[in-house]
């Protein structure tokens, strides 16, 4: 029961097809209960004196003492049945029994004549003598009729709610489509426009989102533009920088500004390079590697003197990949990790297997871990989970946002997994066939 009251609180067509059938029912009613008391009004004033009339008639017909011949005959001729009650005389024209005691018979205009009501028929009582006359008229419709009636106006209907509900359903389909599309947008495509053919309010709001849409990918491409253009121009001064700091004598002063600058040059390529995979005409450099072989290249460059255990499964496939944007992704890994492992005797994991056409690089550390809040914005272009952006808790918040770019860019993704106390893991998941 709560997951229909949650469809229908989600729903907008299910809403508008229950408010369309209630709508129906309690339009339907009024005009049941209206169509009733006029019908009812108008039998009393306009039929009912004509019945009155009929039965004196009838009375008239059958004589006194009544004849029970003339009776039958006039049954066949007019739609009335008659029942006769009198002494050693129970006689009635229809197979129909009638139980007086179930009908609330009451003096009827000059009191000569009683009227009961049983469901559709109305009853007219009046006495000959000694002997008991009750007319039975049928007020509406007699019951076969009537039951194929309900029946064809059930699947009436029916047929109208199906075909409303039809036309309700091509009337909102757009707005499937434009929450397809608004999401889409959100997650980042926001190169990606909203098709809707129609001239409504549905269309214009369809419109209105994809002019929204255009005015922020002109805003983000214009801000991408002016951060290369200043990466660009920060490079020169930088490598200035570095040629006069070599002229200098070594002093601890030199190596720290040595640092610096190593550092911006960094943010510098990492955020140039992530930019470039950022845009969908940027093709890698692919050729056939093997992983563990690449794997072990960055470790004996980079890294030779540092903690990593590798447990590499890969030796046996050839992977079509972009050796060195690979290469960047490990070494950003590998930083990362040995930046934040716990200095307890453990080392950094790295390991590499294959399963089911996909290469998995995973890179543990056994650090302090990061709340489950963070993680889904890591990938994030220089998002930290530490505000503070000091030096000695990590980088600018651009390594995992440019690792994610190049395994994207090799149609595979970034896994990142951690919990507090216990480290973090990222695997790199990459087709290789």
């Amino acid at each position: 029961m709560n997951r229909f009251f949650h469809s229908i609180s989600r729903s907008l067509t299910l809403r508008v097809m229950i408010l369309f059938i209630l709508t129906a029912i309690a339009i339907s009613t009024i005009l049941h209960l209206t169509l009733g008391l006029v019908l009812k009004s108008q039998f009393e004033r306009n039929v009912l004196p004509h019945i009155i009339e009929y039965q004196r008639y009838i009375r008239s017909e059958i004589g006194t003492p009544p004849d029970i011949e003339r009776a039958a005959a006039l049954t066949q001729r007019i739609p009335v049945d008659i029942y006769i009650f009198g002494p050693r005389v129970r006689w009635k024209s229809t197979t129909q029994p009638l139980n007086m005691d179930k009908i609330n018979f009451r003096p009827w205009r000059n009191r000569r004549f009683q009227k009961g009501e049983d469901r559709d028929r109305v009853y007219l009582r009046s006495r000959i003598g000694r002997y008991l006359i009750v007319l039975a008229f049928q007020r509406g419709m007699p019951q076969e009729p009537g039951r194929r009636l309900l029946v064809f106006s059930f699947l009436s209907v029916l047929g109208v709610l199906l075909l409303s509900w039809l036309v309700m359903r091509r009337l909102i389909k757009p707005v499937a489509t434009i929450q397809q599309g608004i999401n889409r947008i959100g997650k980042g495509e926001l190169s990606h426009r909203i098709q809707v053919d129609r001239k409504d309010e549905l269309g214009e709001l369809a419109t209105s989102i994809n002019d929204m849409a255009d005015d922020i990918e002109g805003m983000l491409d214009a801000k991408r533009e002016l951060l290369l253009a200043i990466s660009h121009e920060l490079r020169s001064p930088l490598t200035r920088s570095r040629v006069s700091l070599e002229l200098l004598d070594d002093s601890p002063v030199k190596d720290n500004i040595r640092d610096d600058i190593s550092e911006m040059e960094q943010l510098i390529t990492e955020l140039l390079e992530s930019e470039r995979l950022n845009q969908r005409h940027t093709a890698l450099q692919k050729t056939a590697v093997n992983p563990d072989s690449l794997i072990k290249t960055v470790i004996s460059s980079y890294f030779q003197d540092s903690k990593i255990d590798t447990h590499l499964n890969a030796a046996d496939i050839v992977a079509s990949l972009d050796e060195v944007r690979i290469g960047l992704l490990l070494r950003n890994l590998l930083t990362n990790a040995l930046r934040y492992n716990q200095s307890n005797g453990s080392n950094v994991m790295l390991r590499s297997w294959h399963d089911d056409g996909k290469l998995y690089i995973k890179i543990e550390d056994h650090g302090e871990g990061i709340d489950e809040a963070h993680i889904p914005y890591l990938a994030e272009p220089f998002y930290r989970a530490d505000s503070s952006r000091r030096r000695k808790t990590g980088g600018y918040g651009l390594g995992l946002y440019l690792c994610r770019m190049i395994a994207e860019a090799h149609g595979g993704n970034l896994i990142i997994r951690s919990k507090i106390g216990s480290g973090t893991s990222v695997t790199a998941e990459l087709p290789y066939q």
